[in-house]
Protein backbone atom coordinates (compact mmCIF):
# COMPACT_ATOMS: atom_id res chain seq x y z
CA UNK A 1 0.00 0.00 0.00
CA UNK A 2 3.37 2.64 0.72
CA UNK A 3 3.88 2.51 -2.53
CA UNK A 4 0.81 3.33 -3.97
CA UNK A 5 0.65 6.24 -1.61
CA UNK A 6 3.51 7.24 -2.66
CA UNK A 7 2.63 7.10 -6.78
CA UNK A 8 -0.41 9.07 -5.49
CA UNK A 9 1.29 11.85 -3.75
CA UNK A 10 3.59 12.02 -6.38
CA UNK A 11 0.78 12.75 -9.41
CA UNK A 12 0.28 16.19 -6.90
CA UNK A 13 3.97 16.74 -6.54
CA UNK A 14 4.72 16.08 -10.27
CA UNK A 15 1.17 16.80 -12.17
CA UNK A 16 2.05 17.24 -15.63
CA UNK A 17 5.38 15.52 -15.73
CA UNK A 18 4.01 12.66 -13.78
CA UNK A 19 5.16 10.32 -16.28
CA UNK A 20 8.45 11.53 -16.57
CA UNK A 21 8.96 10.97 -13.07
CA UNK A 22 7.33 7.04 -12.85
CA UNK A 23 9.97 6.69 -15.87
CA UNK A 24 12.98 7.90 -14.15
CA UNK A 25 12.24 6.77 -10.70
CA UNK A 26 13.38 2.73 -12.05
CA UNK A 27 16.57 4.53 -13.55
CA UNK A 28 19.44 3.31 -11.24
CA UNK A 29 20.68 5.66 -8.69
CA UNK A 30 22.84 8.41 -9.15
CA UNK A 31 26.70 9.21 -7.51
CA UNK A 32 28.31 11.94 -6.84
CA UNK A 33 31.26 13.22 -4.93
CA UNK A 34 33.22 16.79 -3.71
CA UNK A 35 36.94 17.35 -3.02
CA UNK A 36 37.99 18.63 0.09
CA UNK A 37 39.55 22.01 -1.26
CA UNK A 38 41.49 22.86 2.29
CA UNK A 39 43.85 19.67 1.41
CA UNK A 40 45.24 21.66 -1.60
CA UNK A 41 45.28 22.69 -5.27
CA UNK A 42 41.96 20.91 -6.71
CA UNK A 43 44.00 20.09 -9.92
CA UNK A 44 46.46 18.18 -7.90
CA UNK A 45 43.58 16.60 -6.11
CA UNK A 46 41.75 15.41 -9.10
CA UNK A 47 44.88 13.84 -10.63
CA UNK A 48 44.78 11.52 -8.01
CA UNK A 49 41.08 10.57 -8.50
CA UNK A 50 42.05 7.19 -10.02
CA UNK A 51 38.13 6.37 -11.47
CA UNK A 52 35.91 7.49 -13.78
CA UNK A 53 34.20 10.80 -13.36
CA UNK A 54 32.83 14.01 -14.95
CA UNK A 55 31.72 17.85 -13.62
CA UNK A 56 28.42 18.00 -12.76
CA UNK A 57 28.53 21.61 -11.60
CA UNK A 58 31.05 23.99 -10.08
CA UNK A 59 31.59 22.05 -6.85
CA UNK A 60 30.63 18.69 -7.86
CA UNK A 61 31.47 15.38 -9.90
CA UNK A 62 29.00 12.59 -10.76
CA UNK A 63 30.52 9.30 -10.72
CA UNK A 64 29.61 5.36 -11.47
CA UNK A 65 32.26 3.60 -9.14
CA UNK A 66 31.09 1.08 -6.72
CA UNK A 67 34.01 0.69 -4.08
CA UNK A 68 35.12 4.63 -4.19
CA UNK A 69 35.72 3.92 -0.40
CA UNK A 70 38.89 1.88 -1.74
CA UNK A 71 40.27 4.29 -3.68
CA UNK A 72 43.41 6.17 -2.84
CA UNK A 73 41.61 9.67 -3.26
CA UNK A 74 39.20 8.52 -0.48
CA UNK A 75 42.00 7.77 1.69
CA UNK A 76 43.75 10.48 1.87
CA UNK A 77 41.04 12.42 2.55
CA UNK A 78 40.52 13.79 -0.66
CA UNK A 79 37.14 13.30 -1.66
CA UNK A 80 33.97 13.18 0.25
CA UNK A 81 31.59 10.98 -1.47
CA UNK A 82 27.23 12.88 -1.46
CA UNK A 83 25.06 13.01 -4.39
CA UNK A 84 24.87 15.86 -6.74
CA UNK A 85 21.96 16.88 -5.41
CA UNK A 86 22.91 17.01 -1.67
CA UNK A 87 26.01 19.36 -2.49
CA UNK A 88 24.28 22.06 -4.22
CA UNK A 89 22.48 23.41 -1.08
CA UNK A 90 25.84 24.47 0.58
CA UNK A 91 26.28 26.85 -2.90
CA UNK A 92 23.84 29.13 -1.37
CA UNK A 93 24.97 31.17 1.83
CA UNK A 94 27.01 34.23 1.67
CA UNK A 95 29.63 33.28 3.36
CA UNK A 96 31.59 36.78 3.37
CA UNK A 97 31.57 37.33 7.20
CA UNK A 98 30.36 34.30 8.52
CA UNK A 99 32.42 33.19 11.60
CA UNK A 100 30.11 31.14 13.62
CA UNK A 101 28.43 28.25 11.82
CA UNK A 102 25.96 25.64 13.05
CA UNK A 103 25.19 22.19 11.06
CA UNK A 104 21.98 20.98 13.51
CA UNK A 105 21.19 17.88 11.99
CA UNK A 106 24.58 16.89 10.71
CA UNK A 107 25.59 12.88 10.02
CA UNK A 108 27.17 11.23 8.77
CA UNK A 109 29.31 15.25 7.74
CA UNK A 110 28.29 15.57 4.17
CA UNK A 111 27.11 19.34 4.62
CA UNK A 112 29.20 19.85 7.38
CA UNK A 113 32.15 19.27 5.37
CA UNK A 114 30.84 21.20 2.25
CA UNK A 115 30.53 24.20 4.11
CA UNK A 116 33.67 23.45 5.72
CA UNK A 117 35.26 24.18 2.33
CA UNK A 118 33.77 27.89 1.72
CA UNK A 119 34.25 28.68 5.66
CA UNK A 120 37.31 31.35 6.21
CA UNK A 121 40.09 29.32 8.04
CA UNK A 122 39.24 31.46 11.38
CA UNK A 123 35.53 30.89 11.21
CA UNK A 124 34.50 28.42 14.11
CA UNK A 125 31.46 25.04 13.38
CA UNK A 126 29.54 23.42 15.99
CA UNK A 127 28.45 19.91 13.70
CA UNK A 128 25.74 18.65 15.93
CA UNK A 129 23.73 15.33 15.78
CA UNK A 130 21.38 14.20 18.54
CA UNK A 131 21.65 10.41 17.32
CA UNK A 132 24.60 8.49 19.61
CA UNK A 133 24.46 5.90 16.89
CA UNK A 134 24.96 8.21 14.25
CA UNK A 135 27.48 10.53 15.94
CA UNK A 136 30.53 8.76 15.64
CA UNK A 137 30.31 8.53 12.03
CA UNK A 138 30.24 12.20 11.85
CA UNK A 139 33.14 12.14 13.95
CA UNK A 140 34.86 9.56 11.69
CA UNK A 141 34.14 11.62 8.64
CA UNK A 142 35.31 15.17 9.53
CA UNK A 143 38.24 13.59 11.05
CA UNK A 144 39.31 11.77 7.91
CA UNK A 145 38.52 14.85 6.18
CA UNK A 146 41.21 16.64 7.78
CA UNK A 147 39.62 19.86 9.91
CA UNK A 148 40.40 21.31 13.16
CA UNK A 149 38.22 24.23 13.43
CA UNK A 150 35.18 22.01 14.09
CA UNK A 151 33.35 21.48 17.84
CA UNK A 152 31.40 18.12 17.21
CA UNK A 153 27.98 18.15 19.96
CA UNK A 154 25.73 15.20 20.27
CA UNK A 155 22.90 17.17 22.31
CA UNK A 156 18.98 17.91 21.71
CA UNK A 157 18.31 21.00 19.47
CA UNK A 158 15.73 22.69 22.01
CA UNK A 159 19.37 22.52 24.38
CA UNK A 160 21.68 23.75 21.69
CA UNK A 161 19.03 26.40 21.00
CA UNK A 162 19.46 27.42 24.64
CA UNK A 163 23.47 27.64 24.52
CA UNK A 164 23.78 29.38 21.29
CA UNK A 165 21.12 31.75 21.32
CA UNK A 166 21.59 34.96 19.36
CA UNK A 167 25.28 33.47 17.71
CA UNK A 168 24.83 32.55 14.89
CA UNK A 169 26.07 33.39 11.39
CA UNK A 170 24.78 30.91 9.44
CA UNK A 171 22.42 27.67 10.48
CA UNK A 172 22.04 24.74 8.58
CA UNK A 173 19.10 22.39 9.11
CA UNK A 174 19.14 19.13 6.77
CA UNK A 175 15.68 18.19 8.45
CA UNK A 176 14.58 14.69 9.28
CA UNK A 177 12.06 14.18 6.59
CA UNK A 178 10.34 11.15 4.59
CA UNK A 179 12.85 10.63 2.53
CA UNK A 180 10.69 10.33 -1.00
CA UNK A 181 13.57 11.38 -3.16
CA UNK A 182 15.69 8.83 -1.61
CA UNK A 183 13.72 5.67 -2.83
CA UNK A 184 15.74 4.25 -5.18
CA UNK A 185 18.41 4.05 -3.19
CA UNK A 186 16.91 3.29 -0.14
CA UNK A 187 13.49 1.28 -1.26
CA UNK A 188 12.73 0.35 2.05
CA UNK A 189 11.34 3.56 2.69
CA UNK A 190 8.38 2.62 1.01
CA UNK A 191 7.70 0.04 4.02
CA UNK A 192 6.88 2.60 6.52
CA UNK A 193 5.92 5.44 3.73
CA UNK A 194 2.53 7.09 5.18
CA UNK A 195 0.48 10.31 5.25
CA UNK A 196 0.36 10.11 9.05
CA UNK A 197 4.73 9.62 9.01
CA UNK A 198 4.98 12.79 7.06
CA UNK A 199 2.44 14.84 9.50
CA UNK A 200 4.87 13.81 12.28
CA UNK A 201 7.86 14.74 10.80
CA UNK A 202 6.45 17.93 9.08
CA UNK A 203 5.67 18.57 12.99
CA UNK A 204 9.53 17.97 13.58
CA UNK A 205 10.47 19.99 11.58
CA UNK A 206 8.66 23.14 12.60
CA UNK A 207 10.24 22.42 16.03
CA UNK A 208 13.95 22.11 14.57
CA UNK A 209 12.83 25.39 12.74
CA UNK A 210 12.46 27.16 15.86
CA UNK A 211 15.22 25.97 17.56
CA UNK A 212 17.38 27.19 14.61
CA UNK A 213 15.90 30.96 14.60
CA UNK A 214 16.70 31.32 18.33
CA UNK A 215 20.22 30.40 17.31
CA UNK A 216 20.53 33.17 14.62
CA UNK A 217 22.06 36.77 15.45
CA UNK A 218 21.21 39.49 13.21
CA UNK A 219 21.69 39.32 9.94
CA UNK A 220 21.90 35.54 10.21
CA UNK A 221 21.50 32.80 7.47
CA UNK A 222 19.30 29.73 7.81
CA UNK A 223 19.72 27.24 5.17
CA UNK A 224 16.73 24.54 5.41
CA UNK A 225 16.88 21.16 3.02
CA UNK A 226 15.48 18.06 3.14
CA UNK A 227 15.03 15.10 0.71
CA UNK A 228 11.69 14.85 -0.14
CA UNK A 229 9.02 16.26 -2.11
CA UNK A 230 6.57 16.76 0.34
CA UNK A 231 4.45 20.38 0.38
CA UNK A 232 4.39 19.77 3.60
CA UNK A 233 7.70 18.89 4.82
CA UNK A 234 9.16 21.46 2.05
CA UNK A 235 7.86 24.57 0.31
CA UNK A 236 4.21 24.64 3.48
CA UNK A 237 6.46 23.92 5.97
CA UNK A 238 8.93 27.39 5.06
CA UNK A 239 5.82 29.60 4.26
CA UNK A 240 4.28 29.11 7.83
CA UNK A 241 7.52 29.31 9.47
CA UNK A 242 7.88 32.83 8.08
CA UNK A 243 4.58 33.48 9.30
CA UNK A 244 5.59 32.96 12.33
CA UNK A 245 8.54 35.44 11.83
CA UNK A 246 8.26 38.22 9.60
CA UNK A 247 11.73 39.17 10.92
CA UNK A 248 13.19 36.14 8.52
CA UNK A 249 12.63 36.40 4.76
CA UNK A 250 13.32 34.07 1.63
CA UNK A 251 16.40 35.35 -0.03
CA UNK A 252 16.61 32.37 -2.47
CA UNK A 253 14.44 30.72 -4.67
CA UNK A 254 12.59 26.93 -4.00
CA UNK A 255 14.76 24.49 -5.26
CA UNK A 256 13.33 21.32 -5.95
CA UNK A 257 15.44 18.40 -7.97
CA UNK A 258 13.67 15.08 -8.19
CA UNK A 259 14.46 12.00 -10.47
CA UNK A 260 13.40 14.35 -13.87
CA UNK A 261 16.70 16.30 -13.07
CA UNK A 262 18.84 13.03 -12.95
CA UNK A 263 19.40 13.15 -9.30
CA UNK A 264 17.93 12.04 -6.30
CA UNK A 265 15.42 14.22 -4.50
CA UNK A 266 16.15 17.65 -2.53
CA UNK A 267 14.31 20.84 -1.45
CA UNK A 268 16.44 23.39 0.13
CA UNK A 269 15.85 27.28 0.73
CA UNK A 270 18.06 29.90 2.45
CA UNK A 271 16.67 32.39 4.87
CA UNK A 272 17.95 35.59 6.36
CA UNK A 273 16.93 37.00 9.47
CA UNK A 274 16.88 41.37 9.63
CA UNK A 275 19.45 43.64 10.62
CA UNK A 276 17.54 44.04 14.18
CA UNK A 277 18.17 41.86 17.47
CA UNK A 278 20.13 40.75 20.13
CA UNK A 279 23.60 39.29 19.73
CA UNK A 280 25.49 36.99 22.16
CA UNK A 281 29.07 36.18 22.44
CA UNK A 282 29.99 32.68 22.94
CA UNK A 283 32.49 31.99 25.97
CA UNK A 284 35.49 30.65 24.86
CA UNK A 285 36.67 27.08 26.19
CA UNK A 286 39.42 26.90 28.73
CA UNK A 287 42.39 25.75 27.56
CA UNK A 288 44.77 23.39 28.68
CA UNK A 289 48.29 23.38 30.18
CA UNK A 290 50.45 20.09 30.46
CA UNK A 291 54.19 20.18 29.91
CA UNK A 292 54.24 16.59 28.23
CA UNK A 293 51.98 17.68 25.61
CA UNK A 294 53.44 20.74 24.58
CA UNK A 295 56.93 19.77 24.67
CA UNK A 296 55.50 17.24 22.33
CA UNK A 297 53.90 19.87 20.43
CA UNK A 298 57.55 21.44 20.03
CA UNK A 299 59.36 18.75 19.02
CA UNK A 300 56.94 17.42 16.23
CA UNK A 301 54.45 20.62 15.22
CA UNK A 302 55.77 23.36 12.89
CA UNK A 303 52.86 25.73 14.46
CA UNK A 304 53.07 29.68 16.08
CA UNK A 305 49.96 29.21 18.09
CA UNK A 306 47.68 26.85 18.99
CA UNK A 307 44.67 26.24 21.51
CA UNK A 308 45.12 22.66 23.86
CA UNK A 309 42.06 21.51 25.23
CA UNK A 310 41.55 18.58 27.56
CA UNK A 311 38.56 15.79 28.53
CA UNK A 312 40.10 13.35 31.21
CA UNK A 313 43.15 12.19 29.45
CA UNK A 314 42.44 12.88 26.02
CA UNK A 315 43.98 16.15 24.61
CA UNK A 316 42.43 18.32 20.90
CA UNK A 317 43.98 21.06 19.34
CA UNK A 318 42.96 23.86 17.34
CA UNK A 319 44.67 27.10 15.81
CA UNK A 320 41.62 29.13 16.24
CA UNK A 321 40.05 29.79 20.03
CA UNK A 322 36.55 27.52 20.33
CA UNK A 323 33.14 27.80 22.19
CA UNK A 324 32.81 26.21 25.26
CA UNK A 325 29.58 24.10 25.05
CA UNK A 326 29.38 22.12 28.08
CA UNK A 327 28.16 18.59 28.37
CA UNK A 328 27.91 16.16 25.38
CA UNK A 329 30.87 17.63 23.94
CA UNK A 330 32.47 14.39 21.21
CA UNK A 331 34.98 16.77 19.80
CA UNK A 332 36.60 20.04 20.42
CA UNK A 333 38.74 20.55 17.14
CA UNK A 334 41.11 17.48 16.34
CA UNK A 335 41.60 14.70 18.84
CA UNK A 336 45.66 14.67 18.90
CA UNK A 337 45.87 11.82 21.54
CA UNK A 338 46.25 10.80 25.00
CA UNK A 339 48.75 10.11 28.11
CA UNK A 340 49.52 6.84 28.90
CA UNK A 341 51.66 6.12 31.94
CA UNK A 342 53.09 9.11 31.76
CA UNK A 343 53.79 9.23 28.17
CA UNK A 344 51.73 11.32 25.35
CA UNK A 345 50.98 8.92 22.21
CA UNK A 346 49.73 10.76 19.39
CA UNK A 347 46.33 9.71 17.25
CA UNK A 348 45.57 9.33 13.64
CA UNK A 349 43.33 12.32 13.32
CA UNK A 350 46.68 14.26 13.91
CA UNK A 351 48.63 13.71 11.14
CA UNK A 352 45.68 13.91 8.68
CA UNK A 353 45.44 17.56 9.28
CA UNK A 354 44.49 19.77 6.81
CA UNK A 355 46.52 22.98 8.17
CA UNK A 356 49.24 21.51 10.73
CA UNK A 357 52.73 21.69 9.58
CA UNK A 358 54.83 18.75 11.12
CA UNK A 359 58.52 18.97 11.60
CA UNK A 360 59.63 15.42 10.05
CA UNK A 361 57.89 13.80 7.19
CA UNK A 362 58.23 11.20 4.90
CA UNK A 363 57.28 10.63 1.06
CA UNK A 364 56.15 7.37 0.42
CA UNK A 365 56.25 5.51 -3.28
CA UNK A 366 54.02 3.96 -4.59
CA UNK A 367 55.16 0.21 -3.10
CA UNK A 368 55.33 2.08 0.58
CA UNK A 369 51.65 3.54 0.15
CA UNK A 370 50.41 0.22 0.06
CA UNK A 371 52.52 -1.09 2.46
CA UNK A 372 51.04 1.59 4.72
CA UNK A 373 47.87 1.41 4.17
CA UNK A 374 47.71 -2.62 4.79
CA UNK A 375 49.20 -2.43 8.09
CA UNK A 376 52.61 -2.91 7.39
CA UNK A 377 55.71 -2.01 9.05
CA UNK A 378 58.70 -1.03 6.53
CA UNK A 379 62.33 -0.28 6.74
CA UNK A 380 63.12 3.50 6.44
CA UNK A 381 66.25 5.36 6.91
CA UNK A 382 65.18 8.22 9.14
CA UNK A 383 66.16 9.55 12.48
CA UNK A 384 63.90 7.89 15.40
CA UNK A 385 60.95 9.79 15.64
CA UNK A 386 57.71 10.24 14.75
CA UNK A 387 57.16 10.58 11.71
CA UNK A 388 54.04 12.15 9.49
CA UNK A 389 54.04 10.08 5.72
CA UNK A 390 52.78 11.65 2.57
CA UNK A 391 51.42 10.77 -0.66
CA UNK A 392 51.95 12.95 -3.50
CA UNK A 393 52.46 15.89 -0.52
CA UNK A 394 48.79 14.64 0.56
CA UNK A 395 48.89 13.17 4.44
CA UNK A 396 47.83 9.53 4.75
CA UNK A 397 49.03 8.99 8.97
CA UNK A 398 52.25 8.26 10.43
CA UNK A 399 54.61 6.20 11.86
CA UNK A 400 57.51 5.71 14.56
CA UNK A 401 60.64 5.15 12.94
CA UNK A 402 63.07 3.74 15.20
CA UNK A 403 66.30 1.58 14.45
CA UNK A 404 65.90 1.79 10.38
CA UNK A 405 62.44 0.64 10.79
CA UNK A 406 59.22 2.31 10.14
CA UNK A 407 56.09 0.69 13.17
CA UNK A 408 52.73 1.83 11.28
CA UNK A 409 50.39 3.31 13.35
CA UNK A 410 47.64 3.50 10.76
CA UNK A 411 44.42 2.70 12.25
CA UNK A 412 43.59 -1.24 11.95
CA UNK A 413 39.90 -0.10 11.24
CA UNK A 414 40.74 1.16 8.27
CA UNK A 415 43.22 -0.71 7.27
CA UNK A 416 42.88 -2.94 3.51
CA UNK A 417 44.53 -6.51 2.31
CA UNK A 418 47.91 -5.99 -0.28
Amino acid sequence: MSKELFLENAKEYFKENYEVFVKKMHEPQTHGFFINEKKGNNDDILSLVDFEYERFNEISFRHHFDAIGKSKAYELGLVYPQGNEASMPSLLPDMTNVHNVLDMCAAPGGKSINILNRMNDDAVLISNEYSFQRVSALANNLERMGYENVVITNKDTEVLADELEYSQDLVILDAPCSGEGMVRKYPEIFNTYSNENINELASLQSKLLENAYRCLKPNGQLLYSTCTFSFKEDENQIESFLLRHPDMSRVSDYHKLSFIDDTEGQFYVLLKKDKTGETRNLKPKKTANNKTVEAFIKENLNIDSYYLYMNGDNFYLSLIPLPDLGYNVIRYGLYIGSLTKGRFEPEHNLYRSNRIEFINTYELDEKEYEIIVSGNEMPIQYKDSYVQLLYKGFPIGFGKAAKGRLKNRYPKGLRRML
